[in-house]
């Protein structure tokens, strides 16, 4: 069976519903941020209904959530977090911890703590962290807890495993993804059950496109292969036959 794609843009611009024709995944905020509050549980079961069925929803963690410490703000974010979980029947929890949450051994067991409250019979947690961690090390990391590791597939190897979860940043010089840049992303994402990508560029639609095509091509036999993936040295990450399909 093909990778299912799973694509969307940065941000909710326009109402759902037109979101929905152009693109079928979209990451929700939660936690206290006060000049730009989360909707509301309310609006997040009506998204839910607006939406086909097929579309998925990753629920990214409050502020508070993401620096791992245990307090009020954490709890609170996570009663948000899981509350839009449950609203949104989403498939991912994301997790973006920031560049003061390093690879020290402090923090390692508090990520370890907290992915455990998560639900995991559904939803995926996904973990994406800032500063100072090699891509590799936190692989090992993500494999060890049972969660996703997000990468910028454009830069960096995609972990091994059934589920890839990509975000493609306009940085530097790069302001949009051409072809050949798009080739590189279905090839590191390979062959696996889902793979979820998020564009940050202006051009996000048509990327979209873009990149349903290639990996199209790519999955009638046309180019492509499994990809270059993450598979320490420490650890190779194997993936069970009955999770590819």
């Amino acid at each position: 069976m093909p990778t299912r794609l799973h694509i969307g843009a940065k941000a909710l611009r326009t109402n759902i519903e037109t979101y929905a024709k152009r693109f079928d995944f979209l990451e929700v905020k939660t936690g206290a941020t006060p000049r730009d509050p989360p909707p509301s549980v309310s609006t997040l079961r009506k998204w839910r209904k607006a939406v086909p069925p097929h579309f998925d929803f990753s629920v990214v963690a409050g502020p508070h959530l993401s620096m791992l410490k245990a307090g009020v703000a954490l709890e609170e974010d996570l009663t948000a977090a899981l509350a839009a979980v449950d609203a949104l029947e989403a498939r991912c929890i994301l997790l973006p911890t920031p560049a003061d949450v390093t690879p020290s051994n402090l923090w390692r067991e508090r990520m370890a703590k907290l992915v455990l409250r998560f639900p995991r019979d559904a939803t995926q947690v996904v973990w994406e962290p800032r500063g100072v961690w090699e891509t590799e090390d936190a692989a090992v990391a993500a494999h060890r807890w049972g969660i996703v590791l997000a990468v910028d597939a454009a830069r960096d190897p995609v972990p091994a495993g059934p589920v890839a979860y990509v975000r493609l940043r306009a940085l530097g010089e790069t302001r949009a993804f051409g072809p050949a840049a798009l080739e590189k992303v279905v090839d590191a994402i390979g062959n696996r059950r889902d793979a979820y990508v998020v564009f940050e560029t202006d051009s996000a639609l048509a990327e979209a496109k873009r990149l349903r095509a290639i990996a199209q091509s790519a999955g009638k036999g046309a180019r492509g292969g499994m990809g270059r993936v993450i598979r320490p040295r420490a650890l190779t990450v194997k993936v069970r036959d009955d999770e590819q399909e």
